[in-house]
């Protein structure tokens, strides 16, 4: 019975411990003569390590994922065909195992491949690329076959050769808000008044739907009014074409081109310069009006109204007009913002002197469009309804 058995059970090596078919005289693995290794009562010496195998050509090694006793991978030669049931035989038409999330699978591994163990522990396979008849296609020899180093950020690459890395903000950073001048602005009349703003070396622009500074309650501030700029330690504003202009307070005098317009409390006036007679037309009847007086110049200031309408106004010859609340060639005795006696201008061969003498309360000048006006501390800017006083914070 037990020779029945025997010839009919596999013959496992004592060498080797690789299966082989019954009645095997010598492995096939290793090539130790079964008959001798059976006639050895000891098999193999005790604590002598297994003689390594090589490899037969074309067969494949299989890989274990556990390292051996000094980290190097520990492969395990598979059993031949002929030692395994014909229903455990895999067949040809079964594709490759795939790997499930988070296993590994063994494969294949080419003859002459060298197979590395990452930091884990655990032998790294080379990728099999899968033939079209089914099963796993043979790796060509080369490189160990390696994970691949993470990518490097943008902002630690060099710029070019031999340059140092460059340094980024931190992860998380809140972005620097750009260094504040010595100049700010204070709100001294409207609906934001006693507001305070800190102006930075770079300027800002006020609006009243754009800018760092904005009035939108304010009807005749412009979406975009007007930029404040700083230049060598100097401030300046321009006006971007608004609609109501930017107005700059006068301190003492301000020359005037014909037809500038100033303001004065909540009043605009517009100074339409020296009138000229109109020479007679030949064959054409003169016009009734009083008598020019010869040797004078006659000069005009006229009020403007909302929309641009024409007011009140005064045309002379005198050497001085005056604007105010009451005795003045113009008088607005409603007006709470007028002084007594607020401004008056004197005709000039060019234009005219226009003179502050409101104590306090401002006479404004319109700046022309595009045209940036030097400013210095304690000096007046009207924008709409609102007036900004520049402040030296520094």
């Amino acid at each position: 019975m037990s020779q029945l058995l025997l010839s009919a059970l596999a013959v496992v090596c004592p060498n080797c411990d690789g299966y082989n078919p019954p009645r095997s005289a010598a492995c096939a693995v290793c090539g130790q003569s079964l008959e001798e290794a059976a006639r050895s009562p000891a098999g193999k010496p005790a604590g002598a390590p297994p003689r390594p195998v090589a490899p037969a050509a074309g067969r494949p090694v299989a890989v274990s994922n556990f390292p051996g006793p000094k980290g190097e991978a520990v492969t395990t030669p598979p059993p031949p065909p002929s030692a395994i049931p014909p229903g455990l035989r895999p067949s040809a038409r079964t594709p490759p195992p795939t790997a499930a999330a988070g296993l590994q699978v063994e494969r294949p591994v080419p003859v002459g491949a060298r197979v590395t163990a990452p930091a884990g522990g655990a032998a790294a396979v080379p990728p099999v690329a899968a033939r079209s008849g089914g099963g796993p296609a043979p790796v060509p020899p080369g490189p160990a076959a390696t994970r691949p180093p993470p990518p490097v950020p943008d902002n630690t690459m060099p710029s070019r050769a031999g340059a140092t890395p460059a340094a980024g903000p931190p992860s998380g950073a809140r972005p620097v808000p750009p260094a504040a001048s010595r100049f700010g602005l204070a709100v001294i009349a409207g609906s934001t008044r006693g507001q305070r703003y800190k102006l930075p070396v770079t300027g800002c622009v006020v609006g009243r739907q754009r800018g760092a500074i904005l009035f939108p309650d304010d009807a005749y501030v412009s979406p975009l009014h007007a930029t404040f700029l700083v230049k060598d330690g100097a401030l300046f504003v321009r006006d971007e074409s608004s609609a109501s202009g930017v107005f700059v307070a006068v301190a003492g005098t301000e020359a005037l081109a014909p037809r500038t317009l100033f303001s004065a409390g909540q009043r605009l006036f517009r100074y339409t310069g020296r009138l000229e007679p109109v020479a007679p037309v030949a064959g054409r009847p003169n016009v009734y009006g009083a008598p020019v007086p010869l040797g004078q110049a006659v000069y005009g200031v006229e009020e403007v109204l909302v929309g641009g309408r024409a007011g009140r106004a005064v045309v002379t010859a005198a050497p001085l007009l005056t604007i105010g609340q009451a005795h003045c060639d113009l008088s607005f005795p409603g007006d709470e913002g007028l002084a007594g006696r607020h401004c008056e201008l004197s005709p000039t061969p060019t234009g005219a002197l226009l003179r502050d003498l409101s104590g306090g309360l401002g006479t404004y000048v319109r700046l022309a469009a595009g045209v940036e006006r030097p400013l210095r501390p304690g000096d007046r800017v009207r924008l709409g309804q609102h007036v900004l006083q520049v402040e030296n914070l520094g």
